[in-house]
C-alpha cells in the first residue's frame, strides 16, 4: 500500500508538469536537460530523480545526485520526502567533492596504495594556511604574481592541468599547481580540488573500482553542469563511457557564471550533442517583456517564453543619472522606498553589484544613511564553515520562531528543526564523534532555538554559549578534518563580542523578512525576487575595467572576461518576476576622484536599443 501511495504522489507531481517537464522526468536512458531561467528545473529535477528511483534503478542499487551547493543537495533531499518517498542510502545527494570524498576516496583509496583522506586534514581554499601553500608553489615554481590576486587564474589553470588540457604553450600556472599538489603532500593536507582529481584519477586507473560505483550507482544527475568545469566533465565522461553509468545533465549554457574557474557552456554543449536534449521552454518567473530583454542582452533569440496564463509582461524600468555612483545609491534607496510604500515587501526587492568596489561602497554609504533595512550577503565579518553555517541555521530558526514561518520568503530560507539536526547530526559523523540517542539532539534544539517572544530575542552570547555547550560544538569543530572549522566557535564568538552583534544580526542571508537583499550578480543566481534593481550600469563597472598601471588607463577589458560579464548581467536580470530597474550613467569616480566618463554600460545600451530609447 506504501508503494502505491508513493507512486500515486509521485504520479500527482508529473501531472501538474508540463509537458517538456514531464518528457525529461520520465525519460529512460541519458539526458540533458537545458533549463533556461524561470523554468523550474528544481522541480522537474526533483521528479527525474524520484523517477528514477521508483521505476528505472532496481531496488538495491540508487541514484546520485551532484549539485553546486550543499543547500541545493539538501533541498532535493527535503523535496524526495515530500513526495513521500524514503530513499535512504539510494539517493547519495551532494556536491561533487562531498560525493567523491564519501564514495570514492574513502572506500576505495587504501585498496588502490593512496593515502585515506581520513589521516589528512581538509584545508579550504578560505584558509589562511591554503593561501600559504598557494604563495609557496609560486615562489617554487617561479610564478611572477601576486598570489592572492591570481586565485581564480590558478585554479582554472589547476583544473585544466588535471583533464590534461595544458595548449601549446605551457603556461607557468601550471607548474605552480604541480607545486602545490606537492606541498600539499609534503604536510599531510588535501583539498577540495584535489578530492575530486584524485577520484579522476582513481576512477581512470581502476576498472573494478568504476564497475563497484557503477553498480552502486547506475545513474548519476548532476545539477548546473555549466558551471562545474572539466574535472567533473572528464569524470562524468569516464563514469559514463567506461562503466555504462547514465547520466542526466541540467543546466544552461547562458548561465555559466564561473568562467573564471575554469567553467565553460561548452561541456554541456559536447553533452547535449552526444545524448538526447529536452529544452525547457517556459519561464514561470518572468514576464515577457522581461525576457525580450534579456535576450537581447545576450545578443542572440532564445526559444524562452511567459507562462502561457500570466496576464502582464513585467516591467523593464531604464532610468538615466546624471551624476556619479553617490547618485546610483541615493536614487536606487530612493527606489526602494517608494517600491515599499507601494506595498511590495522588501524581502521581495534585490539590489545587485558586480563586485567588491566604489559602487557596493557607495552602496552601502547610502543605505546607512538612510537607516534601510538590509542584508548584505557579501559581510564577511563571520567565520566560515559547516560549524558557522550551523549557528546561523539555528539563529535564523530561533529568530523566525520554533513553527515553519508563516511566509514563502521565510520558508525558502529558513532551515526545519529536522533540517538542522540532521546537519548536526552530519558534523558529528565528519568529526568521528559517536552519535547521540535519536531524538536527544532534537530535544536539545527544540528547547533552545524556541523563546518567549514577550521577554525580547535572547541575549546574544547567553544564546550562543547555551548552545555551544549542549551541543558540545567545540569538540565538533576541533576534531572535524576541514582545517576551517577548527576555531570556528571561538572565533565566532569573538567576533560577535567585537562587533557588538545581536542574535538578528548573525543570521545575514538566512532570514530576509523586511529586509532588502543586497548582493552580487554570480550570488543571485539561482533565486529569484519581484523587482530587481541594478545600479552602476556604466562601462568600467558593468562591464568592469581594472586600472593598467603600466599605461595608465583602465583598458577595455579581455574577450573572455567581457562575455562572463556579459552572462552575469543576463542572469541578474532574470532574477526579476515583476520588474527590472536599470540606472545606468555616463562617468564614475575613480578612487581618486577623477570622473571616468567611460559612457553607458554596453550591457544598458543593449536594452534601450531594444525599447527603441536610442538608436
Amino acid at each position: 500500500m506504501e508503494e502505491i501511495r508513493i507512486r500515486a504522489v509521485l504520479a500527482q507531481e508529473l501531472d501538474e508538469l508540463n509537458e517538456e517537464q514531464r518528457r525529461a522526468a520520465t525519460h529512460k536512458g541519458n539526458l540533458v536537460v537545458l533549463a533556461g531561467p524561470g523554468s523550474g528545473k528544481t522541480r522537474t529535477l526533483v521528479a527525474r530523480v524520484g523517477c528514477l528511483l521508483e521505476t528505472q534503478v532496481p531496488q538495491y542499487r540508487g541514484v546520485a545526485a551532484i549539485t553546486y551547493t550543499k543547500h541545493a543537495a539538501r533541498e532535493i533531499v527535503d523535496r524526495i520526502r515530500r513526495l513521500g518517498m524514503q530513499p535512504g542510502t539510494r539517493l547519495a545527494s551532494s556536491t561533487l567533492h562531498s560525493w567523491c570524498l564519501g564514495h570514492i576516496l574513502r572506500p576505495y583509496s587504501q585498496l588502490v596504495g593512496k593515502q585515506s583522506p581520513d589521516s589528512l586534514a581538509i584545508v579550504d581554499d578560505k584558509a589562511k594556511a591554503w593561501m600559504r601553500v598557494l604563495e609557496m608553489s609560486f615562489e617554487r615554481a617561479g610564478v611572477m604574481g601576486i598570489p592572492k590576486y591570481e586565485k581564480a587564474a590558478f585554479t582554472k589553470a589547476r583544473r585544466r592541468f588535471t583533464v590534461g588540457d595544458v595548449g601549446e604553450v605551457r603556461d607557468p600556472m601550471f607548474d605552480a599547481a604541480l607545486a602545490f599538489e606537492e606541498i600539499m603532500e609534503e604536510q599531510g593536507w588535501i583539498d577540495y580540488d584535489m578530492m575530486i582529481s584524485r577520484s579522476l584519477a582513481i576512477l581512470r586507473e581502476n576498472s573494478e573500482i568504476r564497475s563497484l560505483i557503477a553498480s552502486k550507482f547506475p545513474h548519476v544527475v548532476v545539477d548546473e553542469y555549466q558551471d562545474l568545469g572539466p574535472v567533473l566533465h572528464s569524470l562524468v565522461k569516464t563514469l559514463s563511457n567506461d562503466s555504462g553509468v547514465e547520466i542526466t545533465a541540467f543546466g544552461d549554457p547562458d548561465q555559466t557564471v564561473m568562467g573564471f574557474t575554469g567553467a565553460d557552456p561548452k561541456y554541456l554543449h559536447e553533452l547535449a550533442h552526444e545524448f538526447p536534449a529536452i529544452p525547457l521552454k517556459v519561464n514561470y518567473r518572468s514576464g515577457s517583456a522581461i525576457i525580450a530583454a534579456s535576450h537581447a542582452v545576450l545578443g542572440e533569440e532564445r526559444d524562452h517564453e511567459a507562462r502561457p496564463d500570466r496576464d502582464d509582461s513585467g516591467v523593464i524600468e531604464p532610468i538615466p543619472v546624471k551624476g556619479g555612483l553617490n547618485a546610483h545609491a541615493e536614487i536606487t534607496v530612493s527606489k526602494i522606498e517608494e517600491l515599499i510604500n507601494a506595498g511590495v515587501p522588501a524581502h521581495e526587492i534585490t539590489v545587485l553589484y558586480p563586485r567588491k568596489g566604489p559602487l557596493l561602497s557607495a552602496l552601502l554609504l547610502s543605505f546607512l544613511d538612510h537607516d534601510l533595512g538590509f542584508v548584505h550577503e557579501k559581510d564577511e565579518k563571520l567565520p566560515e564553515g559547516e560549524v558557522a553555517d550551523f549557528i546561523r541555521s539555528c539563529a535564523a530558526r530561533t529568530i523566525a520562531g520554533f513553527q515553519p514561518p508563516v511566509t514563502d520568503a521565510d520558508a525558502d530560507d529558513v532551515s526545519t528543526l529536522g533540517e538542522i539536526s540532521r546537519q548536526y547530526a552530519f558534523m558529528r559523523r565528519e568529526a568521528g564523534l559517536r552519535e547521540l540517542p535519536p531524538r536527544h539532539a532534537d530535544d536539545i534544539l527544540a528547547r533552545l532555538l524556541s523563546y518567549d517572544r514577550d521577554c525580547g530575542e535572547p541575549v546574544l552570547l547567553d544564546w550562543l554559549d547555551a548552545l555551544t555547550g549542549e551541543l558540545d560544538l567545540v569538540a565538533v569543530a576541533q576534531a572535524n578534518p576541514r582545517r576551517l572549522n577548527a576555531d570556528s566557535v571561538q572565533e565566532f564568538r569573538d567576533c560577535c563580542v567585537e562587533h557588538a552583534l545581536t542574535l538578528s544580526d548573525i543570521v545575514v542571508g538566512a532570514l530576509r523578512t523586511g529586509n532588502v537583499t543586497l548582493t552580487t550578480y554570480h550570488a543571485a543566481k539561482g533565486r529569484e525576487w519581484e523587482v530587481v534593481i541594478l545600479p552602476g550600469l556604466v562601462d568600467g563597472i558593468m562591464p568592469g575595467r581594472f586600472w593598467d598601471r603600466r599605461r595608465r588607463t583602465f583598458p577595455e577589458p579581455p574577450p573572455d572576461r567581457l562575455a562572463q560579464d556579459r552572462l552575469a548581467f543576463y542572469v541578474g536580470l532574470t532574477r526579476s518576476k515583476s520588474a527590472a530597474i536599470l540606472l545606468y550613467g555616463t562617468y564614475w569616480e575613480t578612487d581618486w576622484g577623477e570622473p571616468n566618463r567611460l559612457g553607458v554600460s554596453r550591457f544598458a545600451k543593449d536594452v534601450l536599443r531594444h525599447l527603441r530609447m536610442i538608436p
